[in-house]
């Protein structure tokens, strides 16, 4: 699902998708993933990153980002019954795959991402312009169908 091939444009497989993962790996306990506590992490995380003048225009689609990779990140649970997030080993500096077990996800989470969703298909989004055609278009709609199940 993740993995970047031909047809698929992920963001976990981008360099900001790995930015995030580090960012979510950090705050994982016991390897349990909670999607509102993860979409809050993530949203603190562009804010501190980001510069004040930049965040105005960068955030919103970097927001988007996230949440898609948060869907990416339970559509993945779902199918496979765990996540492999990888990030980086600050002791050995080389990026370790961490594997969750266990998911915490409401209808609320799950109806947030699908609004996401929605809105990075459309072609006047910048995701959708950066990672655009057919295999982004594919992307979105598998993890919209893996989202659909849940509900």
């Amino acid at each position: 699902m993740t993995k970047m091939n031909e047809k698929t444009v992920s963001i976990k497989a981008s360099p900001l998708g790995q930015d995030l993962q580090d960012a979510l790996w950090d705050r994982q306990h016991n390897g349990v993933l909670d999607i509102s506590k993860s979409i809050i992490t993530l949203k603190e995380y562009l804010v501190k990153d980001l510069s004040p003048g930049d965040l105005k225009y960068l955030y919103p689609v970097y927001f988007d980002a996230a949440r898609i990779l948060i869907a990416e990140c339970v559509a993945d649970f779902f199918q496979t019954g765990r996540i492999c997030i990888t990030a980086l080993d600050p002791l050995r500096m080389r990026y370790a795959e961490h594997k969750i077990r266990q998911i915490i996800i409401t209808q609320e989470d799950i109806s947030g991402l699908m609004r996401v969703l929605c809105r990075v298909k459309e072609p006047n989004h910048n995701l959708y312009r950066k990672h655009g055609g057919k295999g982004w278009a594919e992307h979105l709609e598998r993890l919209c169908q893996a989202l659909i199940r849940l509900q």
